[in-house]
Order: structure tokens, then sequence, then C-alpha cells
């Protein structure tokens, strides 16, 4: 489907404790403008989202978690940072960029694609794929 930026916010996506949403696609496609959206406006965050590429994740709240997994090469990269604990932890709430690393190890609820369309700053090609 062809989504614009600003209509993120109008999907209607159950999230929940102990949910995990994968998030795939192009660098820039909106990753984290689509988890800044669901925060500010689902979960009530107002600070701006940024995306954890350097610092690898950023919690907010006391459940919810932005991972990034962009320069991780191997899954014990992600088990020696003892990361597995907080997707294992039932109270959390986990999204994850680029998370071709864990796919094996975990089941997410969603698996969202984004592409960016030529040519076009504020829409998206989006599919979403649930359980």
């Amino acid at each position: 489907m062809k989504i614009g930026l600003n209509e993120y916010k109008n999907l209607e996506l159950e999230i929940n404790k102990w949910d995990i949403i994968f998030l795939y696609w192009d660098l820039w496609a909106g990753k984290t403008s689509f988890i800044q959206n669901i925060l500010n406006n689902r979960f009530w965050i107002e600070e701006k989202i940024k995306s954890p590429t350097y610092v690898h994740y950023k919690k907010y709240l006391e459940n919810i978690y932005h991972f990034d997994l962009y320069r991780f090469e191997e899954y014990d990269e992600f088990v020696n940072v003892w990361w597995e604990e907080i997707l294992d932890d039932k109270e959390n709430i986990s999204f994850i960029e680029w998370p071709e690393l864990i796919e094996e190890y975990y089941k997410p609820k969603y698996r969202i694609y984004l592409n960016k369309i030529d040519w076009d700053d504020e829409y998206r090609d989006m599919i979403i794929k649930d359980k």
C-alpha cells in the first residue's frame, strides 16, 4: 500500500506487551519515522525519536525498546550484550530495525516492510505481515 509519512499514525496496529515488531528495507525508508509515530501517538512519548544506529538501542518508558541491528554482523554480538533477555521479557515491547540477524530466533507479531518511492519524500510503499 502507498502511505504518506503523516498517515502512519492512522494505521490500525494492535501493539501490546511482549510484542516484537520487525522493520525492513532501505536506508532512509522511514523505519524510525514509523516508530516515532507509534511512540508519540499511541504511547504518548513526546520526545523526538532518533535512530539508535550508533548506540544500538534506546529505551522508552519502562518497557518499550527500539533496536537498530544494522551494524551487527552475527547473532552472537546480539547475545553478548544480553539483549535476548529484553526480547524474552513478557513485559516489553520491542521495535527492531534490520532484524535479519535474529529472524531465526524470534518471531515478531508484525513484519513491516517500508520502501521509499523514487522522487517522493512524502510517501512510502508499505507491506505489513502479521503472525
